[in-house]
């Protein structure tokens, strides 16, 4: 490891802690792509992940001080150094997981904790219902910590610049109506046998649980600790009085870049692990939420979001989802973000934004 030291800090974590968005060290000046909480770190802790030219660094951040491992290396990663050494580590949370591109980029190797990848196998099982209507990565092969899967071919729905405005609607359409498909009684029924008797189900007291779950974490870094609070109890309530669900198959972490477009082989679904069973307006209020949050990053401009809404909407009238509904949903995905996004130095005000928005 390479340490790089900055100013001291003394009193409780602020959003003013936070690393800067580019970070001097041994090896270069650094910008930071994405941070997350330490869970019962003292001092407390953001495990970081940085650009480092053609490749990912990661480290962890606590007191202004820098823990920066080597390219490729996770002393909790034990299989990470091999596949690195056959392509490009493309995403690492340290400690948790990370991603490797093969140099012929045919394909992505994920690496987790020893153990760990018997559980992305099996949220491949229970995604069985999305399978056909979209386009899902093959498993080329799995070890105890890791998982190899084939590329999938088409542009990241993420990168709307890469979009005329027509294709933008008629990727955005078709990934609908692959939704649509994949949550349709009768077909989901018999497709998501896997998932049906893991008896995984997100109900809204896990949706209630997520959001305490993100304030805990998110806490120490928040300077509207306090209206944070009284928006998570408030969303708990909603959520809580929300009608009998309609428990169909469900990603559960659908947003942009989980999903892929080619005009030929048409839409394409990644990450499926989280698939489960849940009220359908889990995805589409977490799709209705993603398009805000894309729009205030300036990631999408207003007519890219609004396209995307009216998508969502259009699919939650056919399949007769409630938009109340929908939008309390929408509101928890919303909030959840403005925690995500809270320990993230270049989003911290558009974190604040998004809660800022529930407040209103």
């Amino acid at each position: 490891m390479n340490p790089t030291e900055t100013r001291p800090r003394s009193g409780p974590s602020t959003a003013s802690d936070l690393p800067a968005t580019r970070l001097t060290t041994a090896d270069g000046s650094l910008s930071v792509r994405r941070a997350w909480p330490v869970p019962g770190s003292d001092p407390h802790t953001l495990a970081i992940e940085l650009d480092d030219a053609d490749t990912i660094r990661a480290g962890w951040w606590s007191a202004d001080k820098l823990r920066l491992l080597d390219a490729g290396e996770d002393p909790k990663l034990a299989a990470l150094a091999a596949a690195a050494q056959q392509g490009t580590v493309i995403s690492h949370r340290p400690g948790k997981r990370a991603v490797v591109r093969s140099s012929d980029d045919a394909r992505y190797v994920k690496v987790v904790k020893a153990g760990k990848a018997g559980s992305i196998l099996d949220g491949v099982r229970r995604a069985a219902a999305f399978s056909g209507p979209f386009r899902t990565p093959e498993v080329l092969g799995s070890t105890e910590s890791t998982v190899t899967f084939a590329a999938l071919e088409g542009q990241s729905l993420h990168e709307a610049n890469t979009f005329t405005a027509d294709q933008w609607r008629t990727a955005w359409l078709a990934v609908c109506a692959a939704w649509e498909e994949s949550v349709a009684e009768p077909r989901s029924t018999a497709a998501s046998a896997p998932v049906r008797q893991s008896g995984l189900i997100h109900r809204a007291e896990a949706e209630i649980a997520v959001l305490r779950h993100w304030y805990q974490l998110a806490r120490p870094w928040l300077s509207d600790e306090e209206q944070a609070h009284q928006s998570v109890e408030h969303l708990a309530e909603l959520l809580a009085s929300l009608p009998q669900e309609q428990l169909r198959p469900a990603h559960r972490d659908l947003h942009d870049k989980q999903l892929l477009w080619s005009a030929q082989a048409g839409p394409g679904l990644l990450d499926v692990d989280t698939a489960c069973l849940a009220d359908p307006a889990l995805d589409l209020g977490n799709l209705r939420a993603h398009a805000l949050l894309r729009r205030r990053q300036g990631v999408w401009t207003a007519e890219q979001a609004e396209t995307v809404t009216f998508c969502v909407d259009e699919t939650a009238q056919r399949i007769g989802a409630p938009m109340p509904t929908v939008a309390v949903y929408e509101q928890s995905a919303l909030l959840r973000l403005g925690f995500v996004y809270a320990v993230r130095p270049q989003y911290a005000r558009v974190a604040e934004q998004l809660r800022e928005l529930i407040r209103a």
